[in-house]
């Protein structure tokens, strides 16, 4: 067999980079230890990473002893790439600039329109503004919602009654344009940036929005499945018997009682807001709905039972509009899994809610898809 010695350098680059990426930041004998490079060719490559404007030396950790000097940290560049990122929410779009270290800055919301069409009109719209201020890279979406990441084209979002939608003729720009489904991209987010997530290899995050959807983590990586439907949790069969019909033309979806819809029907007066999520955020203010909410945890933890045996996960996470809803709730969750899963299966469990509370995890992990992406093309 003849090796391809400029095939396999690129490797070893991408190699590195995904290391930095995951661990910045980080001395080049960690980086050989991680990696199983040798210290001289870690030494090489990082230097061409380095005059590629990918990485920066940042100081220096250890103290200095006989015949070892203090190691040198490497980072990412965080300004060396910028995406322009999008959370698309069944009511409002959140959008911000995503940075090569994976952080985002904020920078607005807009309603949701209906038509996709007018949807990438907007898109495009604060592309082309936002690109006067900065050197944009990536265009990355997050999706509530099906998505083939290879045609780029929402397959369906149920509860935008989008589908077979194609990204890439509605959006044309002279940047790539990624997409994907919203739970896969805070399962990334999270695996990227928690500290807990760093020895697990099995994980489920579950988004609780106006529609619900759960992002796979299996071996270590995000699992989207061959044609990219891997993680539609919410349209699992709960009520075999249910009169009631999902947006996705099931019956008896777990979606239809775990999703802040089914709170606000529950609640039946009322609420503030136009729109669920201010409707959502007014009824966990009510002394009133105490009851609905814990019942809404029990409907949350019957999805959490099937999918903890089922998949066997180290870890769940919950995100979306219930991670401040407080310990009593989680407590509920947490109680009903392990008293309605199998004991093997829950005897390792942990239950938490998500660690992103300022900013959406949808759209952090947008940015981390776009500097995976970015990676990629290393040459």
């Amino acid at each position: 067999m003849k090796y391809n010695s400029p095939r396999i350098k690129i490797l070893n680059k991408k190699s590195i980079l995904k290391v930095i990426h995951e661990n910045h930041p980080i001395s080049r004998s960690d980086i050989s230890e991680v990696t199983g490079l040798t210290p001289s060719s870690v030494t090489r490559l990082t230097k061409e990473l380095i005059d590629e404007g990918y990485i920066r030396e940042i100081g220096t950790m250890g103290k200095n002893s006989p015949g070892r000097r203090r190691r040198i940290l490497l980072d990412l560049r965080k300004n060396a790439f910028l995406s322009l990122v999008f959370d698309i929410g069944v009511n409002i779009t959140t959008y911000g600039v995503g940075f090569f270290d994976g952080e985002v800055e904020p920078r607005g919301t807009f309603n949701t329109p209906r038509e996709p069409v007018e949807f990438f009109n907007i898109v495009k719209e604060i592309y082309e503004r936002i690109s006067g201020e900065y050197r944009i890279s990536r265009i990355s979406l997050s999706v509530p919602g099906m998505v083939d990441m290879e045609e780029k084209k929402i397959l369906l979002a149920p509860n935008l009654e989008w589908e077979n939608v194609s990204i890439k003729e509605l959006l044309k720009v002279d940047v790539p344009v990624l997409a994907d489904n919203e739970a896969n991209l805070s399962m990334l987010a999270e695996k990227y940036h928690s500290e807990d997530l760093r020895n697990v290899k099995e994980a489920v995050f579950i988004i609780i929005r106006e529609g619900v959807g759960a992002g796979l983590m299996i071996d270590g990586k995000i699992f989207r499945g061959p044609s990219f439907t891997a993680g539609e949790a919410g349209h699992m069969t709960v009520n075999m018997y249910s009169d009631r019909q999902c947006h996705c033309s099931n019956w008896g979806c777990w979606e239809l009682v775990s999703s802040i819809n089914w709170a606000i029907e529950q609640y039946g007066k009322e609420l503030p807001g136009k729109n669920a999520i201010e409707k959502f955020q007014a009824l966990k203010q009510r002394n009133d709905a105490k009851r609905i909410l814990m019942k809404f945890a029990e409907n949350i933890a019957v999805g959490i039972v099937n999918l903890v045996n089922i998949l066997n996960p180290e870890l769940v996470i919950l995100g979306g509009e219930v991670v401040d809803l407080g310990d009593s709730f989680l407590d509920i969750v947490k109680d009903f899994v392990h008293q309605r899963a199998l004991k093997a299966a829950v005897k390792d469990l942990k239950i938490r809610t998500t660690e992103f509370r300022n900013i959406s995890s949808n759209l952090v992990g947008a940015a981390v898809l776009a500097v995976e992406d970015i990676i990629e093309e290393v040459k």
